[in-house]
């Protein structure tokens, strides 16, 4: 069958215009460029297309899954001819299973021969990879003139290739993704290869146009699928709903927290506190459902697909601790999302708690709630003009302690005492880092940057405290109280009790009654909380990131974590992402300095205001 001639036109006038093509074509085939590239997958079927070598194609900007009844030569003449005005020259990669061994693991790379030797090393490089997935996997190279599955015509005729100056390399890829005999899908292994695959044909194409052609790409990764489909905005919606309508901190912290400090200081701190929280109204059954309702496994970006699904990991385990709320499991849920306490951040801990320094020293005039809310109103108004459609809000309320922030809302105890030099490193720290991550999230395409990515907290918390020694705000008792967070962790995982784990801040360590008091609510609510030990986890991470080059603007774009930062420069040259709106302290000379300081680096004590 002959495609007409008025649909190639009209493809190759929207390529040629830089415009995204996502189109039906007869027999069940598909033509998809995300931007004008000067490369194209191809994938030829019969009868019903493979599963597994159509989903690997679609991780590509530029692929087409054609039926081989279908004549698709003069589509592929017409894009060459566009591109090659372009980029000077094409390159088309066709992608094929080989199915003549059963049970072989043998990718092979079919090429013209030695021209084209930095893109064929860039495929066998990219490929054995693969071994750290599926051991004693191999990689041929097959120099031929036939590029092509044995059954089928060649795509365009060679003579035709060397004339336009088009390169066309075959890749065969071995059915290593089920079962040879009993058919069954490996699909977590399956979806690893996937995205490794999205990387190999990319950095491969990069090579090649950048050797051959008229080299118009900064970073391979702009090769890359640049649009965000129906599927992938419908997904990272739902997603991003199913976190927000959970309000997760704020169902997993008591209301009666007061009440119950006055009722354990009258009983000479030897009755347990017994809690109570709000309410839950949400059904986590129901939530579940939700979420594992969407589709992911239908999304074409590897990125993104990998993004959400973490997302919907944690969002479960999440689930699982509302119900588990009150109970001995919701501590192992816990430590599952958070981590445990390793021997290198309790040495920090108890080094900073025994540093012959008092752990908690006397507090110069405090501040109360309303005037701490006006502060925080003042700090608020620096970004309103920024993001307008964000209703940032400050409200005081009876039944939360301390400070917390929830979505766009910043909530404040109405029983609220902080020492007056710590108000500006308190906002800097709520609404300088969390409000303000939450509002450039706002601002992104994707709301899971807003939402947060899966264990975005500990990455939040570091840049938090970090922001109050950039504001000169990091005083001792501040990051003695981080360390004490961590050793409370530490005998929650011990197997202490409150009382038990009050006593060892209290009495071991010196802590004020109601301070000792306040760190065991935090780390014992729910049944046993760990995510307060990532306060300092974060801030030591943070640091080794900076020291090591790092750059700290890039972190603000939303809530993510460090080790999400090669996904975020990739979706950042994409151009999905945009740069983040910055504090207005982290452009100052002082800040510089600062940064300066840690990237000599100076002793975690040092950084003490």
């Amino acid at each position: 069958m002959t495609l007409e001639r008025k649909l190639v036109e009209s493809i190759a006038l929207t390529f040629k215009n830089g415009k995204s093509i996502r189109r039906n074509l007869p027999l069940g085939s598909k033509l998809v460029i995300d931007q004008k590239l000067p490369y194209i997958c191809v994938y030829r079927f019969t009868r019903l297309p493979d599963p597994h070598i159509s989903s690997l194609l679609k991780t590509q900007g530029a692929y087409l899954i054609a039926s081989c009844e279908l004549d698709i030569t003069d589509l592929l003449r017409k894009l060459m001819d566009v591109a090659i005005k372009e980029f000077k020259s094409y390159l088309l990669v066709e992608v094929w299973e080989n199915r003549e061994v059963p049970g072989q693991k043998t990718i092979q790379i079919w090429h013209p021969g030695e021209k084209i030797m930095a893109t064929i090393d860039a495929l066998e490089k990219g490929f054995s990879e693969f071994s750290s997935l599926l051991p004693g996997i191999t990689i041929i190279r097959v120099n031929s003139n036939q590029r092509h599955p044995e059954n089928l015509e060649p795509l365009v005729p060679l003579n035709e290739l060397k004339k336009t100056g088009t390169l066309l390399v075959g890749i065969a890829i071995p059915s290593i993704f089920r079962d040879t005999e009993t058919r069954q899908e490996y699909a977590i292994f399956f979806r690893r290869v996937r995205r490794q695959f999205a990387k190999v044909i990319t950095q491969a194409a990069y090579e090649f146009v950048r050797v051959q052609s008229d080299n118009k790409f900064e970073h391979y990764l702009m090769l890359g699928k640049t649009r965000l489909d129906n599927l992938v905005r419908s997904a990272d919606k739902r997603i991003s709903e199913i976190s927000e309508r959970m309000d997760f901190l704020l169902r997993v912290t008591p209301v009666n927290s007061s009440e119950e400090w006055i009722k354990f200081k009258e009983n000479s701190f030897a009755k347990l506190p017994e809690f109570t929280y709000r309410l839950i109204s949400i059904d986590p059954e129901i939530e579940k459902r939700k979420l594992f309702n969407i589709p992911l496994e239908n999304i074409e970006h590897p990125t993104l697909a990998f993004l959400l699904r973490d997302k919907r990991m944690e969002l479960e385990k999440q689930l699982v601790m509302l119900e588990e709320r009150g109970t001995a499991e919701f501590l192992h849920t816990s430590q599952s999302i958070y981590g445990k306490i390793d021997e290198d951040i309790r040495s920090v801990a108890i080094a900073l708690l025994n540093d012959q320094l008092p752990n908690e020293q006397q507090e110069s005039n405090t501040v109360n709630a309303v005037d701490f809310a006006r502060a925080a109103e003042a700090e608020l108004d620096k970004y309103r003009a920024h993001f307008p459609q964000i209703p940032l809000s400050v409200k005081i309320q009876e039944n939360i302690s301390g400070i917390m922030v929830s979505g766009s809302d910043l909530l404040i105890s109405k029983q609220l005492a902080i020492s007056e030099a710590r108000v500006d490193a308190l906002i800097q720290h709520e609404v300088g880092t969390h409000m303000l991550t939450y509002c450039n999230g706002h601002a992104q395409p994707l709301d899971l940057m807003y939402a947060g990515f899966a264990g975005y907290e500990q990455l939040q918390e570091g840049i938090a405290v970090l922001s109050e020694y950039m504001v000169g705000g990091l005083d001792i008792n501040r990051l003695k109280l981080l360390a004490a967070r961590v050793i409370a962790v530490d005998t929650l995982e011990k197997g202490a009790d409150f009382i038990e784990t009050f006593r060892v801040l209290y009495k071991d360590y010196g802590f004020k009654g109601k301070t000792a008091y306040n760190i065991c609510m935090r780390v014992h609510r729910g049944g046993g909380f760990t995510k307060d030990a990532i306060y300092l986890k974060g801030l030591v991470e943070l640091l080794g990131f900076i020291r090591e080059g790092g750059n700290l603007n890039q972190l603000y774009g939303g809530k993510f974590a460090l080790k999400h930062l090669p996904l975020i420069d990739e979706l950042t040259q994409l151009r999905i992402l945009k740069q983040p709106h910055l504090p207005a302290f982290l452009t100052t000379e002082r800040a510089e300095e600062k940064l300066n300081s840690i990237r000599t680096g100076i002793q975690l004590t040092d950084l003490i205001n």
